[in-house]
């Protein structure tokens, strides 16, 4: 580099021979600034390109139709740990109910909705049987201890 001296605008005279530019610097290229449409709206149809007509068809997803049944069992099911928490017996009928629906919805394809259902319905029953068995034990007991009371 040669060292030069040049007066900036407020007179002040800088000296550039003590000063070295790393070669990392110097290496460092402008990258182009492109530029932006005058308007927002750009022409999108101007870059499309036809199609050729040899194209494999596409294929659609198949429609799986939706299992009745197996949504009926899952309602059932919902409805007997729901029941069956609450009034026993009444949740079992529906779990069996749910039970019954969830065996047709399996034999006519296996879903999870069905799956489901029977699970739901299972827990219901099993609900149901032991809410019941404790209110008929405290039933029991709280009558006995009502009797000796009179």
């Amino acid at each position: 580099m040669d060292g030069q001296n040049f007066e900036n605008e407020n007179n002040v005279t800088v000296d550039t021979t003590a000063t070295e530019v790393s070669s990392a610097a110097e290496t460092v290229q402008e990258t182009p600034v492109t530029e932006q449409p005058v308007n927002n709206y750009q022409d999108y149809t101007a870059n499309v390109q036809p199609q050729a007509a040899a194209t494999a068809p596409v294929q659609q997803p198949e429609d799986k139709e939706t299992n009745v049944l197996a949504i009926v069992s899952l309602v059932l099911g919902i409805l007997s740990i729901v029941l069956g928490c609450c009034t026993g017996w009444i949740g079992a009928l529906f779990g069996i109910g749910g039970i019954i629906c969830a065996v047709f919805a399996n034999k006519q394809g296996k879903t999870g909705l069905a799956k489901a259902g029977l699970i739901c319905s299972i827990i219901g029953i099993v609900l149901g049987i032991i809410i019941t068995i404790l209110a008929a034990v405290f039933s029991v007991a709280f009558m006995s201890e009502l009797a000796n009371y009179y």
